[in-house]
């Protein structure tokens, strides 16, 4: 599996004659959902209507307040692309290299049928189709709702005007397991947006993407922020690290840079031990953490964090104690999600 990458940013921050940099770093996420370990083949299916109207409801463009900056608004619902997002969904779920197979059905199963409503699909449908497609299961694309939203403002600052269109995806997805009731469907909102600039007002929404564009994006968008409720997904986060105090602290910095935790750690640890400067063990305690958190020992992490924060709390040192409470939370959490990661991935017998 994908180990934890990271990238070092220069941040220009002074605190207490004490430099500070910032550290970005992605790590693994836990599913939603755990699968048993003989379920290593899915089919990603479209159940929606082909026949399903582009819109749900009747676009409506709001009247501004006179008394508002606003002078456009314009609000429209729509159903998505179950095509777009079958083929999102697939890839989502082959790039999570999570499940042995991942196949695709992407055309509407009742493509030759003049239905009208959605609905689930039949035991005898969902027999048929996992023995064709040589599938222990499905993940049905059941619905894709959208309400996108339209608005422009006047910018003053800039002498610009400024539209905004924002999505509320709401895809709705079914898992079907061979001779079994189907499940209760999933259904999760998100949100994608586009900002457009111009002279005028026009010009603002006319920078705006089409219709056509909107419905493709946010159908693929739908695809991929649901495939997180089956398959571990990478987070990005941002740790930060105090880069002076001490020769070791100082030499720890090429270490980080250089992706090599274990003698960063061991800089840091010799910082500690010698100094007698309640500041400084609380800077390389608040170090430590970040070590032993890059080096997946979340127990040890959450140890120094607390150790930083009672330092700086001894010292008075507010910033760095509220820094550190909220580093504490993080990795608190961080412990829980790596437990379940841990367990998800079991399948694979490997480490991560």
């Amino acid at each position: 599996m994908k180990k934890v990458l990271f990238l070092l940013f220069s941040v220009t921050l002074l605190w207490s004659c004490q430099s500070i940099d910032l550290l970005s770093i992605d790590y693994l996420m836990p599913a939603e959902m755990s699968f048993p370990n003989q379920l290593r083949k899915v089919a990603v299916v479209n159940n929606m209507l082909p026949s399903a109207p582009p819109t749900l409801a009747s676009q409506f463009v709001d009247k501004p307040d006179v008394n508002s900056r606003l002078l456009y608004q314009k609000t429209q619902y729509f159903s998505g692309d179950g095509k777009t997002t079958t083929e999102a969904l697939a890839q989502a779920l082959a790039d999570g290299d999570y499940f042995d197979t991942v196949i695709i059905c992407d055309s509407a199963l009742r493509a030759s049928n003049n239905e009208e409503t959605p609905r689930a699909l039949t035991l005898d449908e969902v027999y048929n189709l996992t023995t064709q497609l040589d599938a222990d299961f499905l993940i049905s694309v059941e619905n894709i709702e959208m309400r996108v939203e339209s608005k422009a403002t006047p910018d003053p600052y800039f002498g610009l005007f400024v539209a905004n269109t924002d999505v509320k995806v709401a895809p709705t997805i079914r898992i079907y397991l061979p001779q079994q009731s189907p499940r209760t469907p999933i259904s999760k909102v998100d949100s994608i947006f586009w900002q457009g600039f111009g002279d005028d007002i026009n010009g603002a929404v006319h920078d705006l993407p089409n219709q056509q564009t909107i419905l493709r994006e946010a159908s693929t968008y739908a695809g991929e922020f649901i495939a997180k409720t089956f398959v571990p997904y990478w987070q990005s986060a941002n740790r930060y690290y105090f880069t002076n105090g001490s020769v070791a602290m100082r030499d720890a910095v090429i270490s980080v840079k250089e992706d090599k935790w274990e003698e960063a750690v061991n800089l840091w640890q010799k910082t500690f031990d010698s100094s007698k400067s309640t500041k400084k063990k609380m800077y390389a305690a608040f170090n430590l953490a970040l070590g032993h958190e890059m080096l997946e020992q979340m127990d040890e992490a959450i140890d120094w964090a607390t150790k930083s924060q009672q330092y700086a709390t001894q010292a008075s040192q507010a910033e760095v104690a509220q820094l550190a409470s909220v580093y504490l939370q993080q990795l608190r959490d961080r412990k829980q999600s790596y437990a379940s990661v841990k367990m998800q991935l079991q399948r694979f017998e490997e480490d991560f």
